[in-house]
């Protein structure tokens, strides 16, 4: 009978500590959706699998942007916390102006992944929009194409064979994503 006891004893405490939050998870280790909480810093190529001209067309694109964010990552504070944006998206798209929708995903540090999804408005070398969560958040984003637009850009607008366009964004969470 004192066996059983002694055994039950320390069972009870590490199930006391593991309910109180002391487990061998590092620190800000998601145990659920990841979350983020911040601004970021990216640049990026869209890639659109029917080329761009000055009329309107419906287009698929795919893109890869990399950059940087600062904020709290899983509860921990942090700057330049590298990010990669893997996008994939549709839209209706000139040189001159249009509309996406996109579902994206961003990996911090390499393994830490959020899922989002972003609608945008373009107008020649801008554009502005909205991006939420999987689970819940949102923020705003601002594209900027003007740094890469040249003669070359212009040239291929006119000729309908523009299919690419590098751009700068700035993005802000309104509210914490979770994703």
């Amino acid at each position: 009978m004192r066996f059983r006891c002694i055994a039950v004893v320390p069972a009870l405490a590490v199930g006391i500590l593991v309910s109180a939050g002391w487990s061998a998870a590092p620190a800000g280790a998601a145990t659920g959706p990841n979350t983020f909480e911040g601004s970021c810093k990216l640049t990026g190529e869209f890639k659109f699998d029917e080329p761009l001209g000055n009329t309107p067309r419906y287009t698929t694109f795919t893109d890869t942007a990399v950059g940087s964010c600062s904020g709290t990552l899983n509860g921990v504070p942090g700057d330049s916390i590298p990010v990669v944006n893997d996008v994939s998206g549709s839209a209706t798209l000139s040189c001159l102006a249009g509309q996406t929708s996109t579902a994206d995903t961003l990996t911090f540090e390499r393994r830490l992944k959020i899922h989002i999804f972003v609608d945008a408005a373009f107008g020649l070398t801008q554009a502005v929009g909205h991006f939420r969560g999987a689970v819940s958040g949102d923020g705003a984003v601002e594209v900027n194409f003007l740094p890469y637009f040249d003669q070359s850009t212009q040239a291929a607008c006119q000729a309908g064979t523009l299919s690419s366009a590098r751009y700068d964004l700035v993005a802000h969470t309104v509210t914490p994503l979770v994703g």
